[in-house]
């Protein structure tokens, strides 16, 4: 079959032939309709392979919608035909086939495209990370790019009464508001003009990544309020924070990460609710913008990759913002 590896710090090679997956027990293996880019980590990791451990250590393509071609000993909740999206495959989803855990495969309804239905790996992310949202609350989502969108969308579905969206890139805010922002904001990226945007929210999430969205969500949020860290430190690994401020407001926080199996199950069995019956809802057409073949990966990347969040926070960068009038891209087999 047809592959694509990372091999190194920018060096994705193409096979051939490179064999088919067998799956094992409690594994499925998908032939792949679409595997959207991940812009923050499927980035990073080209990035800055060898240079951060972390980024060696990721699935590259981990995006993936296409139909069961079969299953392992003890796969009960699907089998060969069945449609579906997956989070975080055992193998690239850069390839014709990939490999996943039964836990990390969600049902893909048949009015849904593949190319909609791989950009889902978001939807039980978001689904987790917005578990402190609660009826009527104030929610601020700083950074407005696919997992941002998600995190919003998402949001609202908890019951938010008012959901403020923030970003540098105007675009984005228009589709923001299309899904359901109250409000929207832009910036420059500047610690000022985040903490312009305001204060007294309930929940902030940062879902960008970086020491300056992770502090400015730190003065967002009243006293006692949450802190969702959304967005992946995967360039800036190390964030100071003020523990002062953090005391003083008696904050929470929690990440977006599912450590254990039980928060994995969980969350995919909300977006498989939510994808059933909310589609429409969930708006998920307007984050697909691009599409590319398999074969031309290396282009897609490098589209993506005019993106000022794979550069360290605060250093000079050749990009003020995100690519223009991108969110995901879509590769297809």
């Amino acid at each position: 079959m047809l592959r694509y590896d990372l091999i190194g710090r920018r060096d994705i090679r193409l096979a051939s032939d490179a064999p088919v997956p067998r799956p094992g027990p409690s594994e499925v293996l998908v032939r792949v309709r679409s595997c959207s880019v991940c812009n923050r980590s499927d980035l990073a990791y080209y990035h800055w392979f060898g240079a951060r451990e972390h980024c060696a250590q990721g699935c590259f393509g981990h995006e993936v919608a296409g139909v069961v071609e079969a299953v392992g000993p003890g796969v009960t909740r699907v089998g060969p035909g069945s449609r579906v999206f997956v989070r975080t495959p055992l193998t690239t989803g850069y390839a014709e086939f990939a490999l996943a855990r039964e836990i990390s495969v969600g049902m893909l309804p048949d009015h849904v495209p593949f190319e909609q239905g791989s950009i889902l790996q978001l939807l039980p992310l978001a689904v987790h990370a917005t578990r402190g949202v609660r009826l009527g609350d104030r929610v601020a989502v700083v950074g407005q790019g696919p997992v941002g969108q998600m995190a919003l969308r998402v949001a609202r579905q908890r019951g938010a009464a008012e959901v403020a969206a923030v970003d540098v890139d105007g675009w984005r805010l228009e589709r923001s508001r299309l899904a359901g922002a109250d409000s929207v904001r832009q910036v420059d990226g500047s610690a000022a003009q985040l903490a312009a945007v305001g204060a007294e929210f309930d929940v902030a999430v940062d879902a960008v990544g970086t020491p300056t969205t992770l502090n400015a969500c730190v003065g967002l949020v009243r006293r006692n309020g949450l802190v969702v860290m959304l967005g992946t430190h995967h360039v800036d690994t190390h964030v100071t924070v003020d523990l002062v401020t953090w005391e003083r407001k008696g904050l929470r926080v929690h990440s977006s990460a599912e450590p254990e199996d039980t928060a994995k199950a969980s969350a995919m069995a909300v977006a498989e609710r939510l994808v059933g019956e909310r589609w429409a809802n969930l708006r998920i057409g307007e984050l697909h913008t691009h599409t590319y073949a398999l074969t031309d990966l290396p282009s897609a990347v490098e589209h993506l990759s005019a993106s000022r969040v794979l550069h360290p926070d605060g250093e000079p960068a050749p990009y003020s913002g995100p690519p223009a009038e991108t969110l995901k891209v879509a590769i297809v087999p």
